[in-house]
């Protein structure tokens, strides 16, 4: 069954042609109004969505301000209390929470503070910015989270937001512990190491929220076009980044033993950071209520001027509506009457319409057919002649009839005439393979055309050319096959570009077989330099298992036990990230770990000295940033010294008790500074019948199931609680294969290492 256009809009003409005209013009109405309502409900829906958005934004920041009145009525009660401001501000805190609209869902988060505000009053153990900070940025976070400020949709007021979210709270949590740390220093009068390190990192933190508090104020003022908030906040803006500067300055001088610093006045630069930060935190927190504000009432407006835009459009719609059907009607009714003249005979006055739309056209048309088919012809060769593809109509014994320029052009000839005259046999003159003519015929007699089908073909001059016809068969009236009409396109480029793809992938396909090698002797490599089982259960003492599997072909992980002079060396490190780089630093450290102790070194400080410089050294010049956490644990009759930075060390006793021994302070990460060696420290434990000591990387304990929830190191204690009484190898199983449980099908993220100690 053919489709025809007709048959298409058949039933739309049976439809109209039934209906009178104030009967189409009420279906057309009601057709066309049924979009529009539709439209228009759904951009003043679209409207009230971005007011309903703004007043949430609007709310949170209000709910935002009161927490962090409390937030620095807490900091100023650690260093000068004023118990009635603190007690006050978290009244109002809780009036505030008890009026907070339900979509903030702040009650948990809340009640959580709410239970450690009144831990520290009864106690009062600690500084109330200490005991309530972790609280307070949860709530924080949550009234961002829920209130859409993280979500804003404008520069300027999105970079304000993180600012008050984010920079300014980080900021102020900064320098609270700085003066905490300052406080304790001016009682102990010299700094520990870890005070030290702590200070360092408070200092880099500062100068980094610096940096990025200027750049976000820097994108909000250049994308706000009022200039309003450059005008308003530029100054408390410059005074905080300035004191900031001065105070980071301070700290250098501190941490430098061999200078003398004023703590007194180091103090009073902190009082002064945290005033310039309560300032334009004020400031910033007014400037968006302002901008919120703006925002609504401008979306306001928008509803009131669409409303009456489309009002005053659809009475100007009814109008011409109501003139378009007067006008049809008087239209009909001058050919009703011109008619029934007709009819009578009357003749002595020709039909004249009193318009100037298409009915009266009705007559010059027929005047101007032909002029529009011989314009019509004429196009037509135009865009025959000029076509950028070849054009031909042939014989079926194979001699053109037609052939426009392009053809001409891509066979080599000076004309179209030209080719006529020259070739009389396509299959033999053009053709290089003969067969090809053939199969093009009678694929075209089966399927009554054909598309893109490719030959090889001569041009005049004897050279060679790749072409695509799509063609179809042209018959008599009798129904027979008389010849062919279609087009042509040179495919040269194509085919010289498909033999260059494939010769590229072969050379691919032999690069990636080498890569693929060389990572299989690598992973090799890996597994060879791992601890055998020999050597595992040679330890005298210690029931020994370990499991290591990287994410890739070959991981940042290892662990590896050495025996010297009747002592036990333990080492288990983790290189960030994973793959060959993270591979190669492994083998780096190990290398290095293993020659320090084969050579007699047996001071764990000089050796992850020795160890960290030549990661550095090494990494820097490799133009990599790699750095890694390592332990190094030394076995002897039940005891274990520890030293070195990595994950916590799981202690399960016999009993089933579990203790946790961090080893944050027992050294730093290597490859990051040159010398570590101040804050290398060291700790024993000591070992009874029966229990476990148990080392692992994050990849266990960050591994992700399908949900995207971690393993968790709780997960795996209990597991570890559950089989104590086995051997460290069933206990290494049990753990792996519960690992593997949790994971199911997600994809392994993280290199996965995890070594069992049990005292016999």
């Amino acid at each position: 069954m053919k489709f025809s256009l007709n048959s298409l809009f058949e039933p739309a003409i049976c439809l109209m042609s039934r209906r009178s005209y104030p009967q189409k013009f009420v279906l057309l109405s009601g057709v066309f109004l049924l979009p529009l309502s539709l439209a228009l409900y759904l951009l003043l829906s679209e409207v009230q969505g971005q007011i309903t958005f703004a007043q949430k934004e609007l709310r949170g920041l209000q709910y935002l301000d009161i927490l962090q009145q409390f937030n620095r009525a807490a900091i100023q009660y650690t260093y000068s209390p004023p118990v009635n401001e603190l007690a006050s501000s978290w009244n109002s805190l809780i009036k505030a929470d008890q009026n907070a609209p339900a979509y903030l869902e702040t009650k948990r988060t809340f009640r959580a503070l709410e239970q450690e505000w009144e831990y520290w009053r009864q106690s009062q153990n600690n500084p109330p910015f200490v005991a309530l900070q972790p609280s307070i940025d949860k709530l924080r976070q949550q009234v961002g989270d829920r209130s859409n400020l993280i979500l804003d949709p404008d520069l300027d007021s999105y970079y304000l937001m993180d600012v008050v979210l984010l920079t300014l709270p980080a900021i102020e949590t900064n320098l609270a512990q700085i003066q905490e740390i300052i406080s304790q220093k001016q009682l102990q009068k010299n700094l520990t190491p870890w005070q030290r390190a702590q200070l360092l990192t408070k200092r880099d933190n500062l100068t980094e929220l610096n940096q990025v508090l200027r750049k976000n104020f820097r994108v909000a003022f250049e994308n706000n076009p009022s200039a309003m908030l450059q005008t308003s906040l530029s100054q408390p803006l410059s005074d905080l980044s300035d004191s900031l500067q001065t105070l980071t300055q301070s700290l250098a001088i501190l941490l430098n033993e061999d200078t003398g610093v004023d703590f007194e006045q180091v103090t009073q630069q902190i009082t002064l950071s945290l005033q310039t930060h309560a300032q334009l935190w004020n400031q910033t927190e007014s400037a968006l209520s302002t901008l919120l504000t703006l925002r609504i009432q401008g979306f306001q407006q928008r509803q009131w001027v669409l409303s009456l835009f489309v009002l005053l459009t659809l009475a100007i719609a009814v109008y011409l509506y109501i003139g378009f059907y007067r006008s049809v009607m008087l239209t009909i009714a001058s050919l009703r009457a011109a008619s029934e003249r007709m009819v009578t005979g009357d003749q002595s006055q020709p039909l004249r319409l009193n318009t100037q739309d298409e009915m009266s056209e009705v007559v010059l048309a027929f005047n101007t057919i032909f002029d529009a088919l011989r314009q019509a012809e004429a196009k037509f060769r135009g865009i025959v002649e000029n076509a950028v593809v070849g054009i031909y109509q042939t014989t079926l014994d194979g001699k053109f009839l037609i052939a426009n320029p392009r053809l001409s052009q891509l066979y080599g000839y000076d004309s179209s005439q030209q080719l006529l005259d020259q070739i009389t046999d396509i299959k033999h003159q053009l053709y290089i393979h003969g067969d090809r003519r053939l199969e093009f015929i009678q694929l075209i007699e089966k399927e009554e055309q054909v598309s893109s089908f490719e030959s090889q073909v001569y041009r005049q001059d004897g050279s060679t050319l790749w072409i695509t016809e799509s063609a179809r068969a042209v018959r008599n009236e009798q129904g027979q096959l008389i010849g062919f009409e279609g087009t042509v396109i040179d495919i040269s480029q194509k085919k010289r570009d498909e033999l260059e793809i494939a010769r590229l992938t072969e050379q691919l396909q032999g690069e990636n077989l080498r890569m693929g090698a060389e990572l299989a002797v690598t992973r090799r490599l890996q597994q060879m330099l791992m601890p055998s089982e020999k050597e595992l259960s040679s330890v005298v003492g210690l029931d020994i298992s370990g499991f290591m599997e990287p994410a890739e072909e070959v991981g940042g992980d290892y662990y590896d036990i050495q025996q010297i002079n009747g002592k036990t060396r333990i080492s288990i490190g983790d290189v960030t990230g994973h793959g060959l780089e993270s591979n190669l630093v492994m083998i780096m450290a190990q290398t290095a770990v293993r020659t320090l102790i084969e050579n007699g070194e047996m001071d764990t400080t000089r050796l992850l000295n020795a160890v960290n410089r030549t990661m550095y050294d090494n990494t820097r010049r490799m133009g990599s940033y790699k750095n890694m956490t390592l332990v190094l644990l030394e076995y002897e009759a039940g005891l274990l010294h520890l030293s070195g930075q990595h994950e916590e060390v799981i202690l399960v006793r016999h009993n089933g008790t579990i203790e946790q021994i961090d080893t944050f302070e027992l050294g730093f990460p290597l490859g990051l500074e040159s010398d570590i060696s101040e804050f290398v420290g060291k700790t024993t434990l000591q070992l009874h019948t029966g229990d476990l000591a148990v080392l692992y990387t994050d990849g266990i304990t960050e591994a992700m199931n399908p949900d995207r929830q971690q393993y968790g190191l709780e997960r795996m204690q209990e597991v570890l609680v559950a089989h104590r009484h086995q051997s460290a190898e069933q206990i290494r199983r049990a753990v792996i294969t519960d690992l593997r449980d949790w994971i199911h099908t997600q994809k392994i993220f993280d290199d996965i290492t995890l070594l069992v100690l049990k005292q016999q």
